[in-house]
């Protein structure tokens, strides 16, 4: 009778044991994720992401992106959606281009590396200028929505963002310095 009992009381215990987990709380995707929403496929075939990791310089040159070091960016494959890829990383700059001809870059800077955003893109074309519209969701604190037109690309040019850049020591001016742009594009080759 008794080995009844402690049969029973085991498969009750392991009944309780498997709700616990089916019903626990699944943690955070080990990954970023990055999708392309609402986006006519017409656009999102000529679509590409790449990705630098906090740079201070980018260079596009003849259809492709490089730091200023000429490594070539790493791109993202967007033919899955949401695609999946590697959030090591603590500051990062994601550069959308549309066929070479429009390109849209974002800087993320996250809390902690081991954090996993989410980001979800759409753009369309209105009146001639390419518009890009993005979510870029920390599921644990708050959302980014940012909006604004795509910029033209050359066949060479240089952003260069000049808040990562070293300061300029002119002794002969005595002026204060003038605060930067965030940016600025140098264009190489039209």
């Amino acid at each position: 009778m008794r080995t009844t009992w402690l049969i029973l009381l085991a498969m009750v215990l392991a009944g309780i044991a498997m709700y616990y987990l089916a019903n626990r709380k699944k943690p955070l995707a080990p990954f970023d994720s990055i999708s392309i929403i609402n986006t006519p496929d017409s656009i999102r075939q000529k679509l590409r992401l790449y990705v630098a990791y906090d740079p201070a310089e980018v260079t596009f040159r003849d259809s492709a992106w490089f730091e200023h070091d000429s490594i070539p960016l790493k791109e993202i494959s967007l033919r899955n959606t949401p695609n999946s890829f590697d959030k090591n990383y603590q500051k990062a700059t994601f550069f959308l281009d549309y066929d070479h001809r429009y390109f849209y870059d974002i800087e993320v800077q996250k809390p902690a590396p081991d954090a996993a955003y989410e980001l979800s893109f759409a753009v369309d074309n209105a009146l001639d200028t390419f518009r890009i519209q993005g979510i870029i969701n920390d599921p644990e604190r708050d959302q980014l929505r940012l909006t604004g037109p795509m910029m033209q690309m050359y066949q060479a040019f240089v952003l260069t963002y000049n808040s990562k850049m070293p300061p300029r020591t002119d002794s002969t001016d005595d002026a204060p310095p003038a605060t930067p742009a965030s940016r600025t594009i140098t264009v190489v080759k039209k």
